[in-house]
């Protein structure tokens, strides 16, 4: 159980975040790194570092818990014990140096554990955007051990992050046979459906997650979902709520989308004025704010002109 455990912590750890900044990133990145060379004390440094950053964290938190319980049970990391190839690889990528990182991690394949080998490669895969080599990895991952829960959900978001959003479901259902209780792989699966379309099936499958783990990334998640079903009002509500955690470009952008369909046109001057000055360069935004500055000239002319004209 411990090793399970573990390996899943590991797993979070690799995966991104919905919404986090470039440094909490680092920092899960670098606490990451640390744990899998069983050096906890310094993992956990790095997670309450983005714990003063942002307290409200809860990914940051719930790794810290389940860290805890690992260190209570055995001080030594399992893959300490499982492979040390993949140990010393984790230490090379720590250090920077990618080829020997590379070149430790493929001759790990070659053990008796080399699951775990797979798992790593296709991470160091997919850091480099080489997605096809990353999902030839986790294949062969689950392969090696069928009951490696993290090579399902690892695959599953890269399909996702490829656009292969349908073929993306099967191994989320996968990795729930395994792990019925998580709300990260329910998000993913809500986030395909959506992309797919399925409206009705993604709101499920958030609601699914907001009831194991109710954090403001699959509230964003919820209320995406809500404007494509058309609740306008209750989605810009919803984005609303969610400022206090949440700064992006993209919450301000939903937010005037929802003031364009609600026809309240100066709302969403204001609101895609916000997203412009959050983000580098988007011709989508451009446009949609000059829509609605048009659409509130029209607004104001036909007032003028009905003024002018009372009869």
């Amino acid at each position: 159980m411990k090793k399970i455990l573990l390996s899943l912590i590991l797993a979070f750890f690799v995966l991104s975040p919905v919404l986090a900044s470039e440094i909490e990133d680092d920092y899960f990145d670098i606490a990451g790194n640390y744990c899998v060379t069983g050096d906890y004390k310094s993992a956990m440094e790095y997670l309450d570092k983005i714990l003063q950053i942002n307290p409200s964290n809860k990914r940051a938190m719930d790794l810290k818990n389940g860290l805890n319980h690992v260190i209570s049970k055995d001080n030594k990391s399992f893959i300490d014990n499982v492979s040390p190839l993949v140990r010393d690889a984790m230490e090379y990528k720590r250090n920077g140096d990618e080829t020997r990182e590379w070149n430790t991690l493929v001759k790990a394949t070659e053990d008796s554990n080399a699951y775990i080998a797979y798992y790593y490669l296709g991470n160091f895969y997919r850091s480099k955007k080489e997605y096809k080599n990353a999902l030839n990895a986790y294949s062969a991952s689950s392969s090696a051990r069928t009951d490696f829960a993290p090579a399902y959900l690892a695959t599953a978001i890269v399909l996702f992050e490829t656009g292969q959003y349908n073929s993306a479901i099967n191994p989320i259902d996968k990795y729930l046979s395994f792990n019925p209780e998580d709300d990260l792989a329910y998000a993913m699966k809500s986030r395909a459906e959506f992309e797919l379309g399925m409206l009705t099936q993604a709101k499920d499958d958030n609601d699914i997650a907001i009831g194991i783990n109710d954090c403001p990334e699959y509230q964003f998640d919820r209320a995406k979902i809500l404007y494509r079903q058309g609740e306008y009002k209750e989605s810009k509500e919803l984005f609303k709520s969610l400022l206090n955690n949440i700064q992006t470009s993209k919450i301000y952008e939903y937010m005037g989308l929802c003031d364009l369909a609600l026809k309240d046109y100066s709302g969403a001057l204001t609101n895609f004025d916000r997203a412009i000055l959050l983000t580098n360069d988007d011709e989508y935004l451009e446009m949609k704010y000059n829509e609605a500055k048009q659409l509130l000239e029209n607004k104001n002319n036909e007032a003028s002109q009905q003024t002018a004209f009372p009869y």
